[in-house]
């Protein structure tokens, strides 16, 4: 696929990609009835009422499937636009030529045995795809159960459908079929109406970035869940979401795997701090992704979003006939970042009003058992809390009817006047079911009848999906900044030693602290009587990284005795713990107290590129294992927000009477730390300074420390 950033490719990529997924007539290529796979593509068409044509292709031209069928493409003689193809794998280049000689440019190729099994495969797939791109051929898979289109009614795939299907505004992808299966299925027994299903397989030309993309531009979506392994191409993955955030179309994500940055860059204390699964996480901030941890709660957070769009800042209230389920919403809805409003005195006095004696106005509200007796109170309830000027999300606590037995008049009335309720207020809605369970057929019923908005099932998934909710429209109301030039590149050799780096980073704009290298006791002394105060003395040496372990490192050296001592039990310890390290001499620099220690990392990450770690330096660092990430580059405004999130912001501001740092000057001095470590090219793996130091005004790197590609 093409993969320009110039607009130019993205479009034609958008084009091919809705020919495909938007079909208006197909063929299953190497249909038969010992193929299972023609079968359930077959179902999958019929289930969906797809309105066009469908060509049977067989090329021994034998019966299939209770029809006749053809035996290549060039025969149908007439055009089609996408093709589901079934053969085995060594009929597959044959197969695409035809396809192309018929003029059928679109197609997925559900055959397996390619690359998921192993480095033969893998040249195999590389071989046929080569080949279907010079044939001008947009394929999805291999290895893949394809897709179905729910707005259109096309299914070239093979996807667990129940009848009917509910039509609704979310995009599923999936980069496992079954997974994608058990997707499509728990949507339709939670009544979730889906746009599009679709399983990427092996990726080999349409990945699961391409895909994000379509669903970003298609107006019958309206918001996207994906399943991922993996995100091939990240930089057309955040090219996509960025769309999806601008189109104010929620991108929600299931991602699996964890893992670490290679052994090289833990050699760093940042290489610790910066793992795969916290860089993603950090990517989703930045992008506006949910990230989510289970397929209940990716698809209804989704629902919820599709149902209601952005949200506009206000607050949450949700009322129950159970007192239970409203201390449940309030503790899970505060762990899930939930603002509940608190109610206007207005609307509490009405509340008030409404209620029986025994009850008290609140939020959430506790309707009580009076309910029963009087269904009204719900409708009543409902409308005065959707009607208070900061509700900006209104929710019912009730249960559906279940299985497929009809509803009693009891529960029918009472969801009667929560419909109403709901219905009058002014801003979005949801009904919560307390536990999560299959709806049946009673319960989606009773949906549509009454008109229901978008029900949860579950207070702990509701609670968590709400807050997803409001997160992501905060984040969609940030302006998209775009990204900054590459700084210009360093053109000298590595810095390697903590010098050379301090030397590079000051270079670069980065405010180092002064230091001079001495190669004997004499030059150390005269050196530290150059400082106004007691200074530090540091082994220099490319081959020393932890200096303290080393003893490579003296404190608080006050007089010319204590400077003489320290450098010689500097070079002693040196040669007994890492004989044959090359030396360079002692870094004697004045000593810095009091403060606030930051560490600044930037380790590569092998998807996203260089990531900066931000968080407590010093002793914190191991103790806390807390870092705030972010990709580079980082504006000094992107460098604000990650300090807000790390408990070093606390002490900046000045804690506990303590001297409030320059923030502006600590924003720049960490952006600039970024931009020369974007400076140093591909070769970097990892640049750390450690401490960033940081009294009042001054502002100071003290050391520094650079990992290079072998």
């Amino acid at each position: 696929m093409p993969t320009s950033s110039n607009g130019v490719a993205a479009t034609l990529e958008r084009g091919s990609l809705a020919r495909l997924m938007r079909a208006r007539s197909v063929a299953i290529v190497g249909a038969s009835n010992s193929n299972p796979w023609s079968m359930l593509v077959a179902s999958t068409l019929k289930a969906l009422a797809f309105p066009g044509p469908v060509h049977l292709i067989n090329k021994r031209g034998s019966p299939a499937l209770g029809r006749e069928t053809m035996a290549s493409c060039t025969a149908i003689g007439e055009p089609v636009d996408a093709a589901f193809i079934v053969v085995p794998a060594e009929g597959v280049g044959d197969a695409l030529r035809d396809m192309a000689e018929a003029g059928i440019r679109q197609g997925v190729l559900v055959t397996s045995g390619f690359a998921e099994t192993g480095a033969e495969g893998a040249a195999e797939q590389a071989r046929v795809f080569a080949l279907a791109r010079e044939l001008g051929l947009t394929l999805l898979g291999p290895n893949s159960v394809g897709f179905a289109n729910f707005v259109d009614r096309v299914g070239l795939g093979a996807l667990p459908l129940r009848l009917p299907v509910t039509v609704g505004g979310v995009g599923v992808v999936s980069q496992s079929g079954a997974t994608c299966g058990q997707m499509v299925r728990f949507a339709q027994q939670q009544d979730i109406g889906l746009s599009y299903a679709i399983a990427t397989g092996n990726e080999a030309m349409v990945d699961l970035a391409d895909l994000v993309d379509f669903l970003a531009g298609d107006e019958a979506t309206r918001a996207i869940a994906v399943f991922a392994e993996t995100i091939r191409s990240p930089e057309r993955f955040a090219e996509g979401a960025l769309r999806a955030l601008v189109a104010g179309k929620p991108l929600a994500v299931l991602k699996v795997g964890r893992g670490a940055l290679s052994a090289e860059v833990a050699k760093a204390h940042t290489g610790a701090l910066v793992g795969d699964d916290r860089v993603f996480d950090a990517v989703c901030r930045e992008l506006g992704v949910i990230r989510v941890d289970s397929l209940e709660l990716l698809l209804q957070t989704s629902q919820l979003l599709a149902s209601t769009g952005r949200l506009n800042g206000k607050g949450f209230a949700v009322a129950s006939i159970s007192g239970g389920a409203c201390e449940m919403t309030a503790d899970l809805g505060e762990a899930a970042g939930v603002r509940f409003t608190r109610l206007a005195a207005p609307t509490l006095e009405r509340l008030g009003a409404a209620l029986p004696a025994f009850g008290h106005a609140n939020n959430p509200l506790d309707v009580t058992g009076d309910a029963m007796r009087d269904p009204t109170l719900f409708e009543r309830s409902l409308q005065t809390m959707g009607e208070d000027p900061d509700v900006g999300l209104l929710g019912c606590i009730f249960d559906l009817p279940i299985g497929d037995s009809d509803v009693s008049p009891v529960t029918k009335v009472m969801l009667e006047n929560i419909a109403r309720g709901l219905a009058a207020a002014p801003c979005p809605t949801v009904l919560i079911e307390q536990t999560l369970g299959n709806r049946g057929v009673a319960g989606a019923a009773v949906i549509k009848d009454l008109g229901l908005p978008v029900v949860i099932g579950g207070i702990d998934y509701a609670m968590r999906a709400v807050g997803h909710a409001m997160q992501w429209s905060r984040n969609a109301v940030r302006p998209v900044v775009p990204p900054a030039p590459p700084p210009a590149p360093h053109v000298g050799g590595r810095p390697v030693s903590e010098r050379q780096v301090l030397d590079y980073l000051g270079s670069r704009g980065v405010p180092v602290i002064s230091a001079t290298v001495a190669a004997t006791r004499d030059q150390a002394v005269a050196a530290a009587r150059a400082v106004d105060g007691p200074v530090v003395l540091k082994i220099l040496s490319p081959d020393i990284q932890h200096k303290t372990e080393a003893g490579g490192l003296a404190l608080d050296l006050a007089d010319d005795a204590a400077v003489a001592a320290a450098f010689d039990a500097i070079m002693a310890s040196v040669a007994l713990k890492v004989p044959g390290a090359r030396i360079e001499g002692v870094v004697v620099s004045p000593m810095r107290r009091g403060g606030v220690e930051l560490l600044v990392g930037v380790a590569r990450d092998p998807s996203w590129g260089l990531v900066m770690a931000l968080g407590l330096g010093g002793v914190w660092v191991e103790l806390l294992n807390e870092a705030a990430l972010g990709r580079l580059p980082v504006t000094p405004d992107q460098a604000g927000e990650l300090i807000g999130q790390t408990r070093a912001g606390i002490l900046l501001a000045g804690y506990r009477g303590a001297q409030a740092a320059d923030l502006d000057a600590v924003r720049k001095a960490i952006a600039a730390i970024g931009d020369a470590a974007l400076a140093l090219g591909p070769d970097l793996m990892s640049l750390e300074v450690n401490p960033l130091w940081v009294s009042g005004g001054a502002v100071e790197c003290l050391d520094a420390l650079a990992i290079w590609k072998d």
